[in-house]
Formats: C-alpha cells, sequence, structure tokens
C-alpha cells in the first residue's frame, strides 16, 4: 500500500522515481502533471496507471529483465509515459536525443550496449540497419486507457534507489559520446535541489514545460521536479518561434525555458510584437541552463518580458550543480550562477577549474578508464569549465578547459566536424570553433586555409556535404571564414583562442 509522507514536496531521499509517482497518485489522485498541446490532460493517478500498464506492453515488444532499452522520441505526453514506465522495470534505459541522425544514434548504441531501440513515426528514419528496433505507437496512450492493465509480472520489479538503471549520453572532445550512468537518487537530489532553490511549485497554478529534448538528462529532472513541486507540464514535441509564446500563453504556462537560446527565442517574439501587451502574461520567470547566459540577455528579458531569468549550472555528469534563486539581486542573476544545491559540494583546484563531488553526480561513466581519468586523486570530478567562488557563496563560471562547442546547450565536438570536412575534395586544413552568438549561445564557425590548389569551398558546399555524410544539422557550419594561414602553437598545431580572436576582429 502506498502511504503520503508526511511532507508531499520532500519524500524519502532513498525513494525511487517510481515512488515519487505512485505517491503523488496516492495524495492528489486529481491533481494533473502531463498537458499535452492539443488541451488532453493526464492526472497524477492516470499517469501512475498508464506507466504501470505500459510494462505489459514493454514485454509484448520484447523487452526483458536485464536489458538496455534505448529509446528515440520527442518530448510529448506518450514519451513521459514510457520513460515513467521504463522507470517501473529492472532495465537500464538509455534516452537519445531525438534530433539525433542514424550515425550518431548507431553510436549512442554501441556506447550504451543497448539491446533495443524505441522509436516513433518521426525518429524511425533515424533507425540504423541491423539494430532491434520497435515503433511506439502515436495513440499508444489511448491503447494503454482502455486496457489498464496490471504490471506485468517480470517487470513489476523497479531498481534500488542506487542501481545505475538510466545511461544519457555526453560528447567528448573526439565526437564520440560518453556514456554517463545515473541512479534515481542522483536525479531526485538534482531535481530537490533545483525546486528548492527556485521555488517551484510556490506560485497557487504553478504551470511549468518542457520545450527542450525530454531525452536530456534534464527532461527526466524536470518531471521529477514538476512531482516534488506539485505542478502539470506542458509538453512540446517541437518548437517554432511562432507556436512557443502562443502556446505558454493559451496554457498560461508560469515557468518556461531551457537555455539561453530559447530565452533570445521569446524575447524576439515579445520585441516583434506590433503592440506593447506581453504576450505571454501568466510567465513569472524563465529557468533553464546548459549554456552561459549573458548579462545583457537578463536585462533584455527583465526589461522587455518583465520577468527574471533564474539561471542555473549544470551538466550530463552533474545535472543540477549550482542555481539562482528567486530571491537573488539583478546583479546576482546577471553575474553568477547562483550557489550550490543541497548535497552538492564545488570546489575550485588549484588551476581554476570547477571540481564536484556530491549526491547529483553520477557514479561513473560506462567506461571506468573515462571515469578514472576524470577524477581527481581524492575523488573529485574534474568539470572541464573553470570560475571562482564569490564571497556572497554564488559560482561564477568563467570558461571551459574542453574544446568544446555549446550550441543551444548542446555539446558538439569540433574534432569530429573536422575529421569529416578534411574528405571534402575543397578542403585541405581546416579548423572549427565556436563563436558567441546571441541567439545559440555559441554558433559554428569553419575556418578554411585558403589553396593554391583549387577554388574556394563555399559554406552551402561544406553543409551538403556533411548532409551527405549523415551528421546532423546542429553540426553543420553556420559561417565560413577562409584564411591564408592558421595561427600555430610551439608544437605545430592551430592555436585556436588566436584564430578564435583574429576572425572576430574580421582578419581574413
Amino acid at each position: 500500500m502506498v502511504r503520503c509522507p508526511e511532507s508531499l514536496r520532500s519524500p524519502p531521499p532513498a525513494g525511487t522515481i517510481a515512488d515519487l509517482l505512485d505517491e503523488g497518485a496516492a495524495c492528489r489522485p486529481d491533481r494533473p502533471l502531463l498537458l499535452d498541446v492539443s488541451g488532453a490532460t493526464l492526472t497524477l493517478s492516470e499517469v501512475a496507471a498508464l506507466s504501470t500498464a505500459a510494462t505489459r506492453w514493454l514485454w509484448d515488444v520484447g523487452v526483458r529483465p536485464g536489458m538496455t532499452v534505448a529509446w528515440q522520441l520527442p518530448s510529448d505526453v506518450k514519451a513521459a509515459v514510457v520513460m515513467l514506465a521504463l522507470a517501473r522495470t529492472p532495465v537500464v534505459q538509455a534516452p537519445v536525443l531525438h534530433l539525433y541522425r542514424a550515425r550518431e544514434v548507431r553510436t549512442a548504441i554501441e556506447v550504451a550496449g543497448a539491446d533495443i531501440l524505441l522509436v516513433d513515426e518521426s525518429t524511425v528514419a533515424n533507425t540504423p540497419a541491423g539494430v532491434r528496433t520497435v515503433i511506439v505507437p502515436a495513440d499508444i496512450v489511448e491503447q494503454l486507457q482502455t486496457s489498464m492493465r496490471s504490471p506485468h509480472p517480470e517487470l513489476a520489479r523497479p531498481p534500488t534507489a542506487t542501481e545505475a538503471s538510466w545511461v544519457y549520453f555526453t560528447s567528448g572532445t573526439t565526437g564520440r559520446p560518453k556514456g554517463v550512468r545515473h541512479t534515481d537518487a542522483t536525479l531526485l537530489s538534482a531535481a530537490r535541489g533545483y525546486v528548492a532553490h527556485i521555488g517551484l511549485g510556490s506560485h497557487p497554478r504553478e504551470v511549468g514545460n518542457i520545450a527542450f529534448p525530454i531525452a536530456h538528462v534534464g527532461g527526466m529532472v524536470y518531471l521529477a521536479a514538476a512531482l516534488l513541486g506539485d505542478f502539470p507540464v506542458l509538453l512540446v514535441p517541437k518548437v517554432t518561434a511562432d507556436d512557443l509564446p502562443r502556446l505558454i500563453a493559451e496554457h498560461c504556462v508560469t515557468v518556461s525555458g531551457a537555455s539561453t537560446a530559447l530565452y533570445q527565442m521569446l524575447l524576439a517574439a515579445q520585441m516583434a510584437s506590433p503592440t506593447t501587451e506581453l504576450l505571454m502574461p501568466s510567465l513569472r520567470m524563465l529557468i533553464g541552463g546548459g549554456a552561459p547566459c549573458p548579462p545583457q540577455v537578463h536585462r533584455r528579458v527583465r526589461q522587455h518580458l518583465k520577468i527574471p531569468i533564474v539561471h542555473a549550472y549544470g551538466m550530463t555528469e552533474a545535472p543540477t550543480i549550482c542555481v539562482s534563486e528567486s530571491t537573488d539581486t539583478d546583479e546576482q542573476l546577471a553575474q553568477t550562477t547562483g550557489r550550490p544545491i543541497p548535497g552538492s559540494e564545488v570546489r575550485i583546484g588549484a588551476s581554476g577549474e570547477i571540481e564536484l563531488r556530491g549526491d547529483n553526480l553520477t557514479p561513473g561513466y560506462l567506461n571506468s578508464a573515462q571515469w578514472e581519468h576524470a577524477v581527481t586523486s581524492d575523488g573529485w570530478f574534474r568539470s572541464g569549465d573553470r570560475g571562482h567562488l564569490r564571497a556572497d557563496g554564488r559560482i561564477v563560471v568563467t570558461g571551459r578547459t574542453k574544446d568544446l562547442i555549446i550550441r543551444k546547450g548542446e555539446n558538439i565536438a569540433p574534432d569530429e566536424i573536422e575529421s569529416e570536412l578534411l574528405a571534402h575534395p575543397l578542403v585541405d586544413q581546416i579548423a572549427v570553433l565556436g563563436q558567441p552568438d546571441d541567439l545559440r549561445g555559441e554558433l559554428v564557425c569553419a575556418v578554411v586555409r585558403r589553396s593554391q590548389r583549387h577554388r574556394d569551398v563555399t559554406l552551402d558546399e561544406l553543409c551538403t556535404f556533411l548532409d551527405g555524410r549523415g551528421l546532423m544539422k546542429q553540426k553543420w557550419p553556420e559561417r565560413l571564414v577562409v584564411v591564408d594561414d592558421f595561427p600555430l602553437t610551439g608544437l605545430g598545431k592551430v592555436a585556436k583562442s588566436e584564430l578564435a580572436r583574429r576572425i572576430a576582429g574580421g582578419t581574413r
């Protein structure tokens, strides 16, 4: 029998995600949890029942205890139900971003060692050949509602809170992702800290939304935050500049966000409006993380949307590290990433690198050698970011030690793009780097050294080439610069920081 905990928003720390959902269903059965853009609503009790019934469907399509189940689904209600159903079963689930194409999906499956891949009609084209694949029906929620079967006895044994039953993927500097293990306990720790610092659920009519890939580590963290904060979530499978402001207004969303790119999208929509009336009057704050948020974006959102940005600092290995607070001053919101959440420990190493440990941190990579390389001798995780601690307890992130581009909150490895483009017949030497961009955080810039053997390549030719080789569009260069020479380091490598300075200043 499921009993209501003394504090609805603070379930026992040892509880699982399935426990959290079932406790909510027992205590607040009629409270909305999942909202569809069509207007349909699923309550806590309905979601609990659907995710339970879905274990029968999972068995029918071949899921068995001990398997690793990868899935690639957009941010919709059926994805949430499938994710919560898998959280009830003795399997490891490996969510794959719906933006990935066949080659990237194959790599993710190989890294995770997945036995089966779940897709829907929008992602089935990304399925690599030879991979055991199941198509999730578009009407699976309706099918489950008509059956509402009991859980399958072989799949009715959820993992414990400390079992590594989740695998997420993060880019390495070579482009091959690392498999990042998580437990229910680490994800719930991140969610609790997020709720506590931001005050999610404190508004009497709180409504959140997931307008980012639900397969991102933030997807489950945000759903857990909704359970902890007792508020419903609008799931937006396709985000466009025209539709998102309208959906936020229609569904009276009070808290939205994802990354700086989404803040910019909503800001641009408001500034383009022919009237001074707010397009999204229900919004009380924007939240998110995944990439730096420049102070000027904070100021413009405050000026035009009349709300604050409450930004956070996290990564796949530790989904929530530091979070700003709704009571922070404008200066603290704009200049810092907030304070560490409870259970998260942060220190600055001797070289200025941010190092982490705590309840929110992954227990390790699937590749143990990668993990050993990533931690210090005394057990702290090296984040790859540089920063410093202020006197007020806030953390300031000043840059990265890793050679990665963060575009709209997603890590992109320049080495992977360089390796592909070196196969282009009009490219002899190339360097790929990130450049600051108001909309994306960083854009992908290809710098090609001019050749005496052939004409200059064009940006369209580079993108067409990468398209043919199967790289997702997010990795295609958005700017091309042709230079006569590359600046080099003492070891003969391209000095990318100097190159970035030159092309930013207009030098060719």
